[in-house]
């Protein structure tokens, strides 16, 4: 497979200039997380007319285009790369973008690259972590994220306290990093009777029965195994419950395996897989699970409060930025599958108070995280990181 495959659609020669600004995002994949869903709504959301969007990928994609966008991939293997920063440097030398912006640690390499191939703009953000990235990192790690974090314009993370955390781990004041905070379609994901209906009679359930439902990839870092530990203690207090599990990955089998062990909550469960229509879905829970072990910020958090689904969800990442704990929303510690399925319990006893949290929870998300402001946002960063790049020193020097 050559090194770098793209689409035939026709880009920007060498040294051109449009009144547009181009902006490559670089992402390790194309697939199906929140980071990922943040571009497209960056790819879809911004000015067509003011910005030129290209995505680039690490690992080989199969598109080549997201809507009007093209994608380009430097088609290293997924689980070994190599030293990325020749193929970036190569790459953005002939493409002569005016931003590069990388995310996260898997495409932090860009960033070297951009400056050595004399990219006008270059940004970095931080959306979440996974299971080897919860702890404290091994110190090469730390010094290169060091240096990029330098040598980037703008550093930014999608919640206070993933800043903080990037803050404590490199030893730097938190204000060097910002803040840009995810948003929602308020208008795509919204409360719809005609939805609830249609996807709970395919549920197969009453009007009585308290419908949990969680959306994510299912990954270890998600922590299924203590929604379904709670769900079974919920049942055997007698909720009449069913838990609905939308999405799919790695964990997909050990979490049947799991299901088949406890044969009173597998009759109650439903695994829907991977789906387009979400917001569809979400209408038919009365209540969002989130028993993540980590966060960023959490597009599905936000699109179930946007339905006005009050969510249960753990007090980690930006989980506590968004819900107002007994407001918006209930919290409880990772792990805690007892506190969990005690939410579970009390959501089931207590209808009316069920639904003003979800009525508060979707006036929040209007309030503080819609989509609107945090396209204004990205827009304003992007024309501001291009308008500043004569700056002589980088924006995080120490």
């Amino acid at each position: 497979m050559p090194e770098l495959m793209q689409s035939e659609m026709e880009r920007p020669a060498v040294g051109s200039r449009t009144a547009r600004v181009r902006i490559m995002h670089i992402l390790h994949r194309l697939a199906t997380g929140g980071t990922e869903k943040n571009v497209r709504k960056l790819l879809e959301g911004l000015d067509a007319g003011a910005f030129d969007q290209t995505v680039c990928t690490v690992v080989p994609e199969v598109e080549l285009s997201v809507g009007k966008a093209r994608v380009v991939t430097l088609a290293r293997p997924p689980l070994k790369p190599g030293f990325l920063v020749p193929h970036f440097y190569r790459l953005f030398r002939r493409e002569r973008p005016d931003v590069v912006h990388s995310r996260n640690w898997g495409t932090m390499e860009a960033v070297v690259a951009a400056r050595l191939a004399g990219v006008p703009a270059v940004i970095h953000s931080e959306h979440g972590r996974d299971l080897q990235t919860m702890g404290r990192q091994p110190w090469r790690r730390r010094v290169f994220r060091r240096v990029c974090y330098r040598w980037a314009d703008r550093v930014f993370a999608v919640s206070q306290e993933l800043a903080e955390f990037y803050s404590a781990q490199l030893g730097i004041p938190v204000e060097r990093l910002e803040v840009v905070p995810n948003g929602v379609n308020t208008a795509e994901f919204r409360p719809c009777p005609e939805w609830r209906i249609e996807f709970r009679r395919r549920l197969g359930v009453g009007p009585e029965t308290l419908v949990v439902g969680a959306v994510s990839r299912l990954d270890p870092v998600k922590d299924h195994l203590t929604l379904l530990r709670a769900a079974e203690l919920a049942v055997a207090s007698g909720v009449d419950l069913c838990l609905v599990i939308v999405g799919d990955g790695v964990c997909r089998q050990a979490l049947q395996r799991e299901l088949a062990d406890r044969p009173a909550l597998a009759e109650r469960a439903r695994f829907i897989g991977e789906v387009s229509n979400v917001a569809e879905w979400l209408n038919s829970f009365d209540v969002f699970a989130l028993p993540s072990l980590s966060e960023g910020m959490s597009n599905t958090l936000l699109e179930a409060m946007a339905v006005g689904v009050p969510p249960v969800a753990t007090r980690v990442g930006g989980n506590s930025e968004v819900i107002e704990d007994g407001l918006s929303g209930v919290q409880f510690n990772p792990g805690d599958y007892q506190a969990l399925a005690a939410c579970l319990q009390k959501m089931a006893s207590a209808p009316e108070w069920r639904l003003q949290l979800g009525e508060n929870s979707r006036r929040r998300v209007a309030a503080r995280f819609s989509l609107g402001r945090m396209m204004q946002a990205y827009s304003q960063m992007y024309n501001d990181v291009v308008m500043s790049t004569g700056r002589a020193e980088p924006a995080l020097s120490t």
